[in-house]
């Protein structure tokens, strides 16, 4: 990529270096060791120092879906008129953008330190390749899937890299994780990156690709895991957002256990002074939990809004009056994948026939009663597809790129026709330091 001020920082890499021991503490600067030289523990200490980046990159990234998918309105501590509205200087654009890439040079460093070992055969060889590899395609998946085409950068540099076609960062992404697939292990915890996160991942970009039959493939091989069953009560549905939580629908989670630069989900929407940012817009208090012909008494709503149409529970603030207790909100984990989400894929991906009963299946511990038909014409499968994935993410960043990906622009209420606003601008200081031939701005801007 160009000589930006992200990449003009020398590589620090703190928290992964921090207290390591021999020539790691002694060389200065840190980078200058050779990467075919890191000991094991050096090698721990450096995918430790990935995942603290990671955390920073999920969370700054989570809830924007839920935005300018009008999941919100405004907060007593923000204000929001137009949830849709980019623009190329817009400091939210740019502010994401350099956290992509910022983050990508740490992961970068593993990639490279895997891709320069000459055993690579060895467990902590192994653990490193599949980390670094699973986390630049959930980089890049989250570039994508707002750019369009981006920057596609294989190791760090100095250099300009012009932007890719969308084709060809989709077409990385499934190489990175099929790369990761074969280095992973089967899961063991729910904090680190393991087979399962991989194959929910691949199952989640095959549906985006529309390749129905691997995200078919990818997300039974989730749902074929022993590891997780799906909540069935309003608590339990509420237990996985809570620290420590033993939910086993979570496939990943970043911990999130930092004594500073605390990531504090509740500062967003559910404070526990009034400066919140995001209440619950009013249509979605109002009726996304309500009972319809085909379901009724869904269990999420007691975990997820408060009595006023003030607060959003679903992350508890660890006061008074929330659904559940939550002992540490200032470490509440960082979901990237759970189990619901494959459900939800292998029905949309198999069709309004086939994906029926698998819907039913997933509802069937949603809801205290289901009634849906025998069949379903597609609109009306998607419809209900759409329905389920906005009450099971509502607050977990999803809704926006749902409604993108299914090109069903028509479900937004503050669009008016802009549909160019469904790809996100490219920063006009990027475009300003590469210029315009190698960073081409996205229609409409």
């Amino acid at each position: 990529m160009k000589k930006l001020s992200i990449f003009i920082i020398g590589f620090t890499m703190s928290l992964a270096f921090s207290g390591c021991s021999g020539m790691l503490d002694e060389m200065i600067p840190k980078d200058a060791i050779p990467q075919s030289e890191l000991s094991d523990s050096d090698m721990e200490k450096l995918i430790n120092g990935v995942y603290a980046d990671m955390e920073e990159f999920v969370f700054d990234f989570y809830m924007d879906g839920d935005v300018k998918g009008e999941n919100f309105k405004a907060g007593p501590g923000f204000s929001l008129n137009d949830p849709m509205l980019m623009a190329p200087s817009t400091s939210e654009v740019l502010d994401k953008w350099q956290k992509a890439y910022t983050t990508l040079k740490q992961v970068n460093f593993l990639v490279e330190t895997y891709e320069t070992l000459e055993n690579k055969e060895t467990s902590i060889a192994k653990k490193a390749g599949g980390t670094a590899y699973y986390f630049r395609a959930l980089i890049y998946y989250n570039l994508v899937i707002r750019w369009g085409g981006v920057p596609i950068l294989k190791k760090r540099t100095y250099d300009t890299v012009p932007i890719s076609p969308e084709t060809d960062v989709w077409n990385f992404i499934t190489e990175d994780l099929s790369n990761a697939e074969a280095l992973l292990s089967d899961f063991t915890d729910k904090y680190y990156v393991s087979l399962a996160a991989c194959n929910a991942l691949q199952a989640r970009v095959f549906l985006s690709l529309e390749r129905y039959d691997e995200a078919i493939q990818y997300a039974d091989k989730v749902i074929n895991n022993a590891n997780f069953t799906l909540s069935t009560s309003s608590v339990e549905y509420a237990d996985m957002f809570i620290y420590n939580s033993n939910s086993k629908e979570l496939i990943l989670t970043l911990a999130n256990k930092r004594t500073s630069s605390l990531l504090l989900f509740y500062q967003k929407i559910n404070d526990i002074d009034p400066t919140w940012d995001y209440s619950p817009a009013d249509d979605c208090y109002e009726s996304l939990y309500a009972n319809t012909s085909e379901k009724e008494g869904d269990l999420r709503r007691p975990a997820v809004f408060n009595e006023d149409n003030s607060r959003i529970l679903k992350i508890p603030n660890g006061s008074d009056g929330q659904f559940v207790v939550n002992e540490q909100p200032s470490q509440t984990p960082i979901i990237v994948a759970r189990l619901s989400e494959m459900y939800l894929i292998k029905a949309e991906a198999l069709g309004n026939v086939s994906g029926l009963g698998v819907l039913r299946d997933f509802m069937s511990h949603r809801y205290e009663k289901i009634n849906l038909p025998t069949s379903m014409n597609e609109t009306d499968f998607q419809n209900q597809i759409l329905d389920e994935r906005h009450r099971e993410f509502y607050a977990e960043g999803q809704r926006w790129y749902d409604l993108k990906r299914t090109n069903r622009l028509d479900l937004f209420k503050s669009l008016n026709g802009r549909d160019y606003l469904m790809y996100f601008p490219i920063p006009q200081t990027e475009i300003d330091l590469a210029g315009t031939e190698n960073y081409p701005q996205n229609p409409g801007y």
